[in-house]
């Protein structure tokens, strides 16, 4: 294999002297929070400031219309360093405009920073199979703006890689959008079905009237088998359900693992049993019992709510051993709760005796409305709901936007560095360093910037060395004021040395990269411990995060448009 350049991050230093100012950095526009069952939550906020202040304060705004209960100024974070701040607020639940705002000696610096439909209600991730997922096109968005899910459609090449992957970062980003007629509600739904209409039956003032959020796990065409079986690795075969990826029951896995820390859970709402006709009413159960116990499991909440469905209808009428077998998940399994009797909905509200025409999909909103509201039940009293935790501080804004950093090794033998920014603040030059182990770095030139600029602008050196194997630079920006601040790090590698090294770096902590040339790219990187299990799987990019994976050594296969397959160990810190 021959190889020419590549480009890593491997860490990254940050600045003093900063720009702009208050940059909210969470939550997201529309986001919910689950409230507890005395119907509060905490709003986490996290962000960024420049100007000098001593303390960052926030409120949230009711919103015309809309429930909530304003809350004032109040301090989030006093005794502020390193321009970073987070904090919270407790709300109770309604949907409110977030504004946060620096202050210093008791006055407001700058302008204050507004995120809008901020929302503390009820969030629940929808399991099962097509009559939870989509059977048909007939189907409607929500009226209410205050339903959301986080829509795959509207990054649909990203949602396919994920069917090919199954990897959370593949996921849609937690950028939550109204349930629409068109938007699927990630991670894996493609459409609203029925939800859509639930969404407007609790949001609205004779339901909770509070924001809703959707995620979806449902899978049209699995089982609860399956779903058993992908938990717990115990190998299927199927003509759609790709179990090399842990499909279906990956979908569930992400959500709790990348979702709902940042929102919370009330519940998981469960539609399966139509689909299980190869067991009886144990079989389900057993299957079922054990799916809830790696979801508490994995989420690290042993009294994760689960909402169980009577669903087991189809054109033979009602299985009574699986009705039985979800009659007993229900009145023996602690903190699992009655949901819809979808049973009830006869062959007038499905259109092949299985899945839901229009009039059914309305019929099982209306009972999963029923069901969450039932007083007897009293989920929201009783159903103790997984809570958000609070996110990570972000890094610290730089005064030097960089939107690329890259370099190549020209047949010379020569490395040519370029890159571009798109915003510039009191930047006087760039000082360009090299090192050849990425730990002691030497200034060998500069490049003079362009100051202040909000455009775009290229930059380029060429370091007429000749360099051996891999060369590693970085950019130290400094200010007018002498404050300077360090880029990431890059590689480059002398196109005419051994090549046998092309994964790098390894051993690493944090991510791996593969440096091609000639035309050839990665179709295909695929991650196995040594035991040949596949763990991590990455198709059309030279890049992969192994950063949650244990300490130790694994081996990965890369597979080139040349149609080269290439193995090599590496080993994560």
């Amino acid at each position: 294999m021959s190889l020419k350049f590549f480009t890593i991050l491997l860490f990254c230093h940050t600045s003093i002297k900063l720009f702009g100012q208050i940059e909210i950095k969470f939550p997201p526009v529309r986001m919910v929070y689950q409230r507890n069952t005395s119907g509060n939550a905490t709003v986490f906020i996290t962000g960024t400031y420049v100007a000098s202040i001593d303390h960052v304060q926030a409120r949230l705004k009711t919103r015309v219309g809309e429930p909530g209960s304003q809350v004032s100024w109040t301090p989030i974070a006093g005794n502020v360093d390193g321009h970073v701040f987070g904090g919270s607020l407790t709300a109770s639940g309604g949907r409110y405009d977030l504004e946060v705002r620096g202050m210093k000696n008791g006055q407001q610096v700058g302008n204050s920073v507004t995120v809008e439909k901020v929302g503390v209600g009820e969030v629940f991730l929808i399991v099962g199979h097509s009559n939870a997922d989509a059977a048909n096109s007939a189907m409607v968005g929500a009226n209410n703006d205050m339903v959301n899910s986080i829509n795959i459609r509207s990054d649909w090449p990203l949602h396919e890689t994920y069917l090919t992957t199954g990897s959370p970062n593949d996921l849609q980003p937690l950028q939550p959008s109204q349930l629409c007629q068109t938007c699927g509600i990630g991670p894996m739904a493609g459409y609203p079905w029925l939800w859509s209409r639930l969404g407007d039956l609790l949001t609205s003032q004779s339901g909770l009237n509070v924001p809703v959020l959707f995620y979806s796990a449902a899978f049209g065409g699995s089982n609860m088998e399956q779903t058993y079986q992908a938990a717990y690795d115990i190998p299927f075969a199927h003509g759609f359900i790709n179990y090399s990826i842990r499909m279906p029951y990956v979908n569930i896995r992400n959500t709790l693992s990348k979702y709902a820390p940042q929102t919370g859970l009330r519940a998981i709402l469960s539609m399966h049993g139509v689909n299980d006709q190869n067991t009886d009413g144990e079989g389900f159960k057993f299957r079922s019992l054990k799916v809830i116990e790696k979801t508490r499991e994995e989420s690290q909440y042993q009294q994760l709510p689960w909402m169980v469905a009577t669903s087991c209808y189809n054109h033979n009428g009602v299985n009574q051993s699986i009705t039985a077998g979800q009659e007993s998940l229900i009145a023996t399994v602690p903190y699992v709760f009655r949901g819809a009797n979808l049973n009830s909905i006869g062959d007038d509200g499905r259109y092949d005796q299985l899945h839901f025409n229009e009039f059914g999909q309305s019929e099982a909103a209306r009972l999963w409305k029923e069901a969450i509201m039932d007083p007897v039940v009293n989920v929201l009293q009783n159903a103790q709901p997984l809570m958000a935790k609070a996110p990570s501080l972000p890094g610290p804004p730089l005064p030097v936007t960089l939107v690329n950093f890259n370099g190549k090794n020209t047949e010379d033998g020569h490395n040519q560095l370029r890159w571009t920014t798109s915003d510039e603040s009191n930047n006087d030059y760039f000082e360009i360093q090299k090192s050849s182990d990425a730990v002691v770095f030497k200034p060998i030139g500069t490049v003079i910037g362009w100051g202040n600029s909000k455009e775009n602008h290229s930059y380029s050196f060429s370091d007429e060395s000749i360099s051996k194997n891999l060369t590693y630079y970085r950019l130290n920006q400094v200010d007018f004021d002498g404050t300077a601040t360090l880029s990431r790090i890059i590689a480059i590698r002398n196109q005419n040395e051994n090549a046998d090294d092309f994964v790098f770096p390894n051993p690493t902590i944090h991510s791996i990269e593969v440096a091609t040339d000639n035309g050839a790219v990665v179709e295909d990187m695929t991650l196995f411990d040594l035991a040949g299990h596949a763990i991590l799987q990455k198709s059309k990019s030279s890049q992969m995060d192994i950063s949650t994976l244990n300490r130790g050594d694994y081996m990965i296969e890369i597979k080139l448009s040349s149609g080269e397959a290439i193995r090599k160990k590496i080993v994560k810190m």
